[in-house]
């Protein structure tokens, strides 16, 4: 207070330290509480800290690649950063890259290359982290997983597989199914030279195999050359005979009449057995009826009737 105008001066005035400062009191009970502070204090280093923490934010890098382990539990941890910190690098590569090839087109323009030449090229960087690729080859490893079982289960079809597991288009599946084609060709012809010294690409046969064995295959199974025309050469294989009366060759030369049978039943031996029998009955005026004989009279009745309308 200024005692001469009565006002409050907001002016710093720092009391001196040595200054005694006195408080009425009532009796021993003191209802001021005076408390000795410290001394003045600064916090430098948290301001620091903070900073520091900002500069680490704005890198992206984690703090345990810059030498700072504080907060780092695990491996695993520092496994997630790590992942976190190579998708980062990658985009920034994917940047350099296409930057890079837009200058690699400006020099070979200018050194005389042309059209196809001029794009023919392809640039890469280096993969920044190898447990970025470790995972991506467990989820691969997990779809062709889950690819497997739907197969063999019969749940979906391998062309549901390939659109909606691998995310193929119809051109990719189309160019996978020629490859896969491709492949069994390759592996057939190894196994020709492996096992019969024949390289089927140069000689267009296979040697072999069980199927050559049973049929007598001519070859040309990767080149699909030679060999008999569709529907086999004009004028090829066994000529058709034709039925012969009387003989067994087909269902039409068979004996229509059945005088085999006939000729079979009024035999020498079949009498004779006849005539035994109707010793043995004590009758020989009873006579055996015999089938054949009845369908030779009405055969022979038949025949007789027809020439006589012929006539």
């Amino acid at each position: 207070m200024d005692e001469k105008t009565g006002e409050y001066n907001l002016r710093y005035n720092i009391q001196n330290l040595t200054e005694d400062f006195f408080l009425p009191v009532r009796g021993g009970d003191s209802g001021t509480n005076i408390d000795s502070l410290p001394g003045l204090q600064y916090e430098a280093t948290e301001d620091v800290e903070y900073l520091k923490n900002k500069l680490l934010a704005a890198l992206h890098v984690p703090k345990a690649f810059l030498g700072y382990e504080e907060g780092l539990g695990s491996k695993a941890t520092l496994a997630a950063e790590d992942v976190r910190f190579a998708r980062t690098i990658e985009r920034i590569q994917r940047i350099l890259v296409s930057e890079l090839q837009k200058i690699a087109v400006v020099h070979l323009y200018s050194q005389g290359f042309r059209d196809q030449e001029l794009v023919n090229f392809e640039l890469e960087l280096t993969n920044p982290s190898t447990i970025y690729e470790q995972e991506k080859i467990e989820l691969w490893n997990q779809k062709s997983s889950l690819a497997d079982s739907m197969l063999r289960d019969g749940l979906v079809s391998s062309e549901w597989i390939y659109k909606n597991v691998f995310n193929f288009t119809d051109d990719e599946i189309k160019e996978q199914d020629e490859q896969i084609v491709f492949d069994y060709k390759n592996k057939f012809r190894r196994q020709q030279i492996e096992s019969e010294g024949n390289d089927p690409a140069k000689t267009g046969q296979s040697q072999g195999t069980p199927s050559d064995l049973a049929m007598g295959r001519s070859g040309h199974e990767l080149n699909d050359e030679g060999g008999s025309e569709e529907g086999g050469q004009p004028g090829a294989g066994r000529p058709k005979e034709s039925n012969k009366f009387g003989k067994d060759g087909s269902a039409r030369g068979r004996d229509p009449l059945g005088s085999h049978d006939m000729g079979k039943a009024y035999s020498t031996k079949s009498l004779a057995k006849y005539e035994n029998m109707l010793k043995h009955l004590g009758d020989s005026g009873k006579q055996l009826l015999s089938e054949s004989g009845e369908l030779e009279k009405e055969y022979k009745s038949e025949v007789t009737s027809l020439n006589t309308k012929k006539n």
